[in-house]
């Protein structure tokens, strides 16, 4: 029987092998969805509240992805499904279970979970993340954590355990004390100030993808950006930044003058349909 470290090793050097495949570096940030279409792997979301994902194996292999779990989780199980296409599993469904918690131990779904984190956050990625930021991993706060987890586009105590478990970057102590803090008050540490609106953090460190949102999100970018498309609205000048609306389903872009800028792609919220189409303008009534 092939052990823990085995299958471990084995899922890890796949997710690595793929991302290459699909033309990107091991150091940088992906969009999982964008990765599974260049690989010709149909993504789709439904509005199944029991179901977290499915792997559909044919001629042309689908993934099916619940539309009603929070952005972060889908991602992940969007890349624990590309786990079982990796594995060439058949045809497999994942129920409703939470993150960390599976009960019993199942050498498929650890396989998955392992090339998930490893396709997501390989160990240079993450290392990159919080160098250009001049942030050291064993010393990193909750708000930092917050923000490099939304960088990599996932939930924050799946980013904590990750660095903790897998790339083994966390002492156990710290990740106790980070996964103390919750989702909503790591983002208020982030921001300054608390809402119950979901915000994504922008440096100009945030390079190699998209920043991926639902309408209705706010966007604090760090600077004076100017924006462009219909999907972005300014909402206020802040201290530090601007702060932004994703207003409608579309594609924007900001910039700042120095050099930087990057696509802003708005979906709308619950979306149900071919993740190709997520970006798509909703058509005008009058």
């Amino acid at each position: 029987m092939i052990g823990r470290r085995a299958i471990a090793r084995q899922a890890i050097t796949g997710a690595l092998r793929m991302r290459r495949s699909a033309g990107y570096r091991l150091d940088a940030a992906i969009c999982v969805y964008d990765l599974a279409e260049r690989l010709g792997i149909e993504i789709r979301f439904l509005d199944i509240p029991s179901m977290e994902g499915m792997y559909y194996r044919a001629s042309e292999p689908a993934i099916i992805l619940s539309s009603l779990r929070p952005p972060g989780r889908r991602v992940f199980t969007c890349a624990h499904e590309l786990g079982h296409h990796n594995q060439r599993n058949g045809t497999h469904v994942d129920h409703f279970a939470e993150q960390w918690k599976r009960p019993g131990w199942d050498s498929k779904e650890f396989a998955a979970d392992c090339f998930a984190g490893a396709l997501l956050m390989p160990k240079m990625a993450v290392e990159r993340a919080f160098t250009l930021r001049q942030w050291k991993i064993s010393e990193s706060t909750p708000g930092q954590v917050y923000r490099i987890s939304t960088y990599f586009g996932v939930g924050y105590t799946t980013l904590i355990h990750h660095m903790r478990t897998a790339l083994l970057l966390l002492p156990q102590s710290h990740a106790e004390a980070l996964l103390k803090v919750n989702r909503r008050q790591a983002q208020a540490l982030a921001l300054g100030w608390e809402t119950p609106e979901t915000v994504w953090v922008v440096d100009a460190h945030w390079t190699d993808r998209a920043i991926d949102v639902e309408a209705g999100d706010l966007i604090f970018v760090h600077g004076q950006p100017s924006s462009e498309g219909n999907c972005i609205e300014r909402v206020v000048e802040a201290e530090g930044g601007r702060l932004l609306r994703a207003s409608q389903p579309g594609i924007g872009r900001l910039e700042d003058g120095s050099g930087w800028s990057a696509f802003v792609r708005v979906s709308r919220r619950g979306f149900v349909g071919r993740s190709l189409y997520r970006h798509l303008e909703e058509p005008d009534d009058e």
